[in-house]
């Protein structure tokens, strides 16, 4: 994550320009991007969660929400879930679906930097990377790939809250 932490961190105060809803929006796309890199989750019940978690949050933007609303059984049932998301990433999602909920304002700057963050660990916890070290995320095609994505996506947002 030090690479990701270098290239993101002049966006941090960006993020609270962007209106609520368009955050929702940018969190959304983020990881709709993300699930797809990752490829098939292979526990179902993770797969589902996320499934699941990801049309709420679709739901929710249409509806004009700023935040996603899950339902409480989704709620309850997430540490459960979490405690066995052993596959590469899964983890990192589950965390990302939850922080887009556990927002009472609805989807602030920090959160919605916490979001895209838990994004690129997914994805680098799915690269294989024999030890972690800014060198190795800098010579990683992906890393470089997914912090290109994000700050595409964020300065794409800016541009059009204003």
């Amino acid at each position: 994550m030090y690479l990701w932490d270098r290239e993101m961190r002049s966006l941090r105060g960006e993020l609270s320009k962007i209106p609520p809803a368009q955050r929702l929006a940018l969190a959304l796309k983020t990881m709709d991007w993300t699930l797809n890199l990752m490829g098939p989750v292979e526990t179902t019940e993770i797969r589902n969660y996320l499934s699941k978690g990801m049309t709420q949050g679709h739901e929710d933007l249409l509806a004009g929400r700023e935040k996603i609303t899950l339902p409480e059984e989704m709620l309850d049932a997430y540490e459960d879930l979490d405690a066995v998301a052993d596959e590469p990433g899964t983890s990192q999602m589950l965390m990302a679906i939850l922080a887009c909920s556990d927002a009472p304002e609805g989807l602030s700057g920090e959160v919605l930097y916490g979001v895209l963050s838990f994004c690129y660990e997914a994805l680098l916890d799915r690269e294989d990377i024999p030890v972690y070290s800014l060198e190795a995320e800098v010579e990683n095609a992906r890393c470089a790939e997914v912090i290109a994505f994000q700050k595409q996506r964020v300065w794409e947002a800016v541009e059009n809250s204003g």
